[in-house]
């Protein structure tokens, strides 16, 4: 995707997007911080940064961006620099934790507007969006809102526009299920909008990855109203050489300690919902995990699903019905 232009993105499937006055923000009210984190993202970080600008075209109040370079050795501090130099409202700040949860944790603390919303710096924002959301937050104050993700492969994303929001609001527990299916939207922090307060009172471990695996079950536990829109305007790049994309000991340690959060957040109402996350850990991970203790947690855990009840649940997918009984049969 290097040098790739931005331009093309604004002429796909666009519609014109006029600033109306019933969402105009009021200049003295901050309501979005916009956290883009970045760690040897010279490649991509051009074409992240023009996106964030266009997604803002309508607005030149109620926002403030910081920027976090984290441990870069590339030319990635030299490019937040000169973007932070040309834009006002734009904070950049140097930090040396090579650790995503501390980076995150780091950056809501130097927030101050009501909602934040995290950005990384290799991904991509449709342009006008973060405009128009912006309103919408202004308007409805929602503890969350949440988006659909374009998750795109192979940089296949020339076919995608913004269309505007399609909000409907979701009880707790119509979220909690929606994120356990796992469809419509997953453990991502990028993208979507969170109230401050809410990432001030419950922050990110520090996880070197699956630090939004382990926090967002608590952060929607913790919610009431709650929005979610299936039109999405983040454009998140999937690359082989992701930190989740890792397969190591480590990470698998982070991504149970992960899911015991999630069992911990939702309790036994949801169980055999959680479960299918254990039965994916078992297949996929199963022969990586090299800690007896890993290892037990994992077993004992899918050894507990209760095998009438969880093949009768009809919020079970047929698929995860054949994985736990291949787990059950030892195949």
């Amino acid at each position: 995707m290097t040098g790739l232009p931005i331009a093309h993105l604004e002429n796909k499937r666009r519609v014109d997007w006029y600033p109306r006055p019933e969402i105009m923000i009021m200049a003295v009210q901050r309501i979005l911080s916009i956290v883009l984190t970045a760690h040897n993202c010279e490649a991509y970080l051009d074409n992240t940064l023009s996106s964030l600008v266009n997604s803002l075209i309508g607005f030149t109040e109620g926002y403030e961006i910081i920027l976090i370079n984290d441990a870069s050795i590339d030319s990635t501090a030299e490019l937040l620099q000169q973007f932070a130099d040309s834009h006002s409202d734009t904070h950049l700040f140097q930090v040396d934790f090579t650790n995503i949860g501390k980076v995150r944790n780091f950056g809501v603390q130097q927030c101050s507007g009501d909602y934040i919303t995290m950005i990384d710096g290799d991904d991509l924002i449709l342009p006008h969006a973060l405009a128009e959301i912006m309103g919408y937050l202004a308007n409805t104050r929602p503890d969350l809102l949440l988006t659909h993700l374009h998750e795109i492969h192979d940089d296949d994303y020339q076919d995608i526009g913004w269309s505007g929001l399609r909000p409907i609001r979701l009880s707790p527990h119509q979220a909690v299920k929606k994120f356990l299916i796992h469809k419509d939207f997953q453990a991502h922090f990028i993208g979507q909008f969170i109230k401050r307060e809410l990432l001030l009172a419950y922050p990110f471990p520090d996880f070197c990855c699956y630090e939004d695996a382990y926090l967002f079950p608590t952060i929607l536990s913790n919610s009431q109203k709650i929005i979610f829109s299936r039109r999405g305007h983040y454009l998140y790049l999937k690359r082989n050489n992701s930190l989740s994309n890792q397969i190591n000991e480590q990470n698998i340690s982070l991504l149970i300690e992960a899911t015991t959060a999630m069992d911990d957040a939702f309790g036994a109402q949801y169980a055999n919902l959680i479960a299918c996350h254990w039965i994916n850990i078992l297949l996929r991970y199963g022969r990586n995990i090299q800690t007896l203790r890993a290892r037990q947690k994992v077993t004992e855990r899918v050894k507990s699903i209760r095998t009438l009840a969880f093949l009768l649940d009809p919020t079970i997918r047929l698929s995860f019905k054949r994985k736990f009984l291949k787990v059950r049969h030892g195949k």
